[in-house]
């Protein structure tokens, strides 16, 4: 499976690129890439419509995944709303977590880029984990042309890591990790290491010398991310309003990003890096915004990107491949698009789209690996008072529920690239390697929603054509293949 590497974007002049400059340069390696284009309109193109819009324990008496439903379930009356959705790193299906603790897949409809109106989604399969969910991730190199490949890890409350195979939703195997009370224990977050290796044995990591000095990062570590830049170095976010960045190498703390006596950053619950390494991207509970780190020098916020996020709840957000645009979902049920790279005048982002996307909090954003494809899933718990009135944060708001998964269909041209000696993406979005104009590779979608290509061949044929064309230039991408390992870290 082929990597394509998460650097930063730049632009060169068309007659920097055509087919003499390839041949002037044998070692370059070139690409093509998906620019998406929000000023055009996006559509909702799949949804589980109204599948969710049930309790918990009507949900699991669906599923028939238990001979009888006599046992005690907390939250049985609650609605069944969704927590988290990810696109699979070939892009062929969405894994999703919903309030009933049930893991399932939802496969990519084959004519998701074609179709008019708005089809209805359905789960090929579902693991149900026995406790709340805590976290969920994919096997880096997975594909669905090699079925070993097919699995991803999860965490739940009180129960061993499991690794779930995508095909039959059994466990592989199971990684207990035991606390100093002889508990098993649940992370909080999961990620699969880049350079680790295969091991029975886990490795705990103490954030402080203990829990009353005042050195080191204290609180429950909610959330992990490694640097996609294979610097070895590697962001945990703290419930304590803290984000440290460690070292791989020797697991010892670097630096610690945290807020101001003027300003709090909040209980952190998601961090993640850059395309190209140099910053990092964190949110919070109970807080409106994305915040920018500079890691690289100053360890400063850079800027913030605002959205509606005052809930305990996560909001998670996503960046493309290019690390162009990030999106995000609010509490208001909005989808929010930023333009990382056309900075306004102030040298912020700019706001490219701010949509009305579900009827409900828009609980996580999920950006196609390859095509112009965003997932979104939606849903929140909902307090009753004795009364039966809702309860939430702000009482005079006319609260709604939609639990629902979407696929979004994006615009966007297909770009060729290549990496400049400064480890950048050099784009050219206007021709091809033969030096003539990159009509073939542009589409758009009319009013009936189906694929307008300007020689008429459809979008695979396009797709195939491209890779044809590198194959006949002798471009060659030989990246070497990556081994992702399986790794947990117990912080204390």
């Amino acid at each position: 499976m082929e990597e394509v590497s998460e650097i930063s974007v730049i632009e060169v002049d068309s007659t920097e690129f055509t087919k003499e400059t390839i041949n002037n340069n044998e070692n370059t390696e070139y690409f093509s890439i998906l620019q998406y284009d929000f000023t055009q309109e996006i559509n909702s193109v799949c949804s589980t419509k109204k599948q969710f819009s049930s309790t918990v324990l009507d949900s699991l008496k669906q599923l028939k995944l238990f001979e009888k439903l006599d046992i005690y379930i907390p939250n049985a009356s609650e609605e069944n709303f969704f927590k988290n959705a990810k696109w699979s790193p070939d892009g062929s299906c969405i894994l999703t977590s919903t309030n009933d603790n049930v893991l399932r897949i939802f496969d990519l409809p084959r004519n998701a880029l074609e179709i008019a109106d708005e089809i209805e989604l359905s789960q090929v399969l579902a693991c149900h984990t026995g406790e709340t969910v805590y976290d969920f991730c994919w096997y880096p190199m997975m594909s669905i042309q090699d079925p070993d490949t097919c699995c991803f890890l999860s965490s739940s409350r009180e129960h061993p890591i499991h690794l779930w195979d995508a095909y039959s939703g059994k466990v592989r195997c199971s990684y207990t990790i035991i606390d100093h009370r002889d508990e098993i224990v649940g992370p909080n977050a999961l990620t699969f290491n880049l350079d680790d290796r295969p091991g029975r044995d886990g490795q705990d990591i103490k954030t402080t010398p203990s829990r009353k000095s005042k050195e080191g990062q204290k609180g429950i570590i909610s959330c992990l991310a490694f640097n996609p830049d294979r610097s070895g170095l590697y962001a945990a976010g703290s419930y304590s309003q803290t984000i440290g960045l460690y070292d791989e190498s020797n697991n010892e703390l670097c630096s610690i990003l945290q807020g101001t006596e003027n300003e709090s950053i909040g209980d952190i619950i998601q961090v993640q890096f850059s395309r190209d390494g140099k910053y990092l991207f964190s949110s919070s509970r109970k807080d409106n915004y994305i915040r920018c780190w500079d890691i690289r020098n100053t360890g400063n916020i850079l800027y913030k990107l605002e959205r509606n996020g005052n809930t305990n709840q996560r909001l998670s957000f996503d960046l493309d491949n290019t690390g162009s645009f990030l999106v995000t979902g609010s509490l208001d049920g909005k989808m929010i698009v930023y333009d990382l790279v056309n900075l306004d005048s102030k040298g912020s982002p700019r706001k490219v789209l701010d949509r009305l996307a579900h009827d409900d909090a828009v609980s996580a954003m999920s950006i196609h690996p390859t095509l112009p494809l965003i997932a979104s899933c939606s849903g929140q718990r909902k307090f009753k008072l004795i009364n039966g009135d809702i309860s939430e944060n702000d009482q005079n708001q006319n609260i709604t529920s939609d639990n629902s998964l979407k696929i979004w269909r994006a615009k966007g041209d297909y770009a060729w690239c290549y990496y400049s000696a400064e480890g950048e993406i050099v784009i050219h979005p206007v021709t091809n390697i033969e030096g003539e104009e990159n009509t073939s590779k542009e589409y758009s979608f009319d009013n009936q929603g189906t694929i307008d290509i300007s020689n008429e061949i459809s979008l695979n044929a396009n797709i195939s054509m491209v890779e044809e064309q590198i194959n006949n230039s002798n471009i060659v991408s030989d990246n070497g293949s990556d081994n992702y390992i399986m790794t947990y870290v117990k912080f204390i």
